[in-house]
């Protein structure tokens, strides 16, 4: 599973940071040491001692869908019951075609034009993010694209799209939002996206971003759809999943202990890995590396958890779109080709009756300054089908956008 990626040591090892930033790292890593043999013992008398494989004997199991509508009744392009035990089996659907070659081209082109002009400012960022992505190169349209589904007819259109708005209702039920899109680019030379595995979009926050209000499967809290704006190969970084793995959810489990205690699990470090660990924590932009860093350990400590996996590799042609549980294990290629740049736009989708951003007002972006926070209260959900209000929720619902 790790082809195509360096070691995060390999990383650091030729990744510089300023002399203020690597003072920052060695101070607080001296102080979480001298930490270890002062309140690490007191942890472990009060049965408080960090356990990085806590709870993993749980297993998720299957799920089951939360939509009846099928094509043999309604036509359409709702799932086939067949579709739907081969989606219950694997957690994905597809590729299957949402828009012809020309017009995929188009819009890959017509979102290239919206990030030139900086999509009008209509960003969610606030300028220290902006400024902080552009000092470290990374501004690009995976972070200007964040959430501009909501902003621009034709993104809107081709998120409800039929074509996806009906396999979507025959898996999760009839009223949906799009909570969230984004665009995932790829240009010649760009690294992988390492494995990971999402249920209710924690990410980097202190409570994660959807809550159900009844008990739902966490395969099944959300679905996204991955829709190739151009070609996608092994060559210019297709996505690549683990199928089914979504019935085992410690990869997740386990970075969720560390986030849940991280001063216990920096303590249970030794120096070398303190300051690897707050390195990665601090001064890497997005999640990417942050899954990495659990990964390694994981492999350390539970070697044998990815062992025979199958491992699918999701090449697509432009207009083409898969549907898939997140909490099934993915990542991505490398770009390796000499001129193709790799664009998808990417929607997430959920129920209207899950809670959406209901404990935090702001969401926090890891940069390699640092995690800024920026305000996502009001940031309104695409409706999709159905109700799009529910009497247990009160998400903000977006308007059709005039432009």
């Amino acid at each position: 599973m790790m082809e195509g990626y360096e070691s995060l040591d390999d990383y650091w090892t030729k990744t510089k940071l300023s002399s203020f930033k690597k003072l920052k790292v060695h101070a607080a890593a001296v102080f979480i040491t001298i930490l270890k043999f002062i309140i690490k013992p007191i942890r472990f008398l009060f049965g408080k001692n960090f356990n990085l494989l806590a709870n993993l004997d749980e297993d998720l199991g299957e799920f089951n869908v939360l939509g009846s509508k099928r094509k043999e009744e309604f036509e359409g392009h709702y799932l086939t019951q067949s579709e739907i035990n081969k989606f219950m089996d694997s957690g994905i659907h597809g590729p299957f075609r949402v828009l012809d070659t020309k017009k995929a081209e188009n819009l890959a082109n017509e979102s290239d034009d919206l990030f030139k002009n900086h999509f009008h400012k209509t960003t969610i960022f606030g300028e220290d993010i902006l400024s902080s992505l552009k000092a470290s190169e990374d501004y690009s349209i995976n972070y200007l694209g964040f959430f501009q589904g909501s902003k621009y007819k034709r993104l809107w259109d081709v998120l409800v799209h039929p074509k996806l708005s009906q396999p979507l209702q025959s898996i999760l039920g009839d009223d949906l939002l799009c909570w969230r899109s984004q665009f995932f680019e790829k240009k010649p030379g760009q690294e992988g996206t390492f494995w990971h595995q999402t249920g209710t979009f924690r990410e980097s926050d202190e409570k994660p971003k959807l809550e159900p209000t009844r008990h739902t499967h966490p395969a099944i809290a959300q679905l996204s759809v991955w829709i190739a704006l151009r070609d996608t190969n092994k060559e210019t970084g297709c996505l690549r999943m683990i199928e089914g793995s979504f019935r085992d959810g410690r990869f997740e489990r386990i970075a969720t202990n560390i986030q849940g205690d991280l001063s216990g699990y920096l303590m249970s470090l030794p120096y070398s890995e303190i300051t690897k660990t707050l390195k990665t924590i601090w001064y890497t932009t997005g999640n990417f590396k942050k899954a990495q860093l659990v990964f390694e350990k994981i492999k350390k400590e539970n070697p044998s958890l990815f062992d025979n996996v199958v491992i699918r590799d999701l090449e697509m042609k432009a207009g083409e779109a898969i549907i898939f549980t997140s909490l099934n294990t993915h990542a991505s290629y490398a770009n390796t080709s000499d001129d193709h740049v790799r664009l998808a736009l990417i929607g997430r989708y959920t129920r209207s009756d899950v809670h959406i951003f209901k404990h935090e007002s702001t969401s926090v972006l890891p940069t390699k300054s640092g995690g800024i926070p920026y305000n996502v209260h009001k940031e309104p959900s695409i409706p999709v089908s159905g109700n799009p209000k529910h009497s247990k929720t009160n998400n903000a619902i977006a308007k059709y956008p005039s432009s």
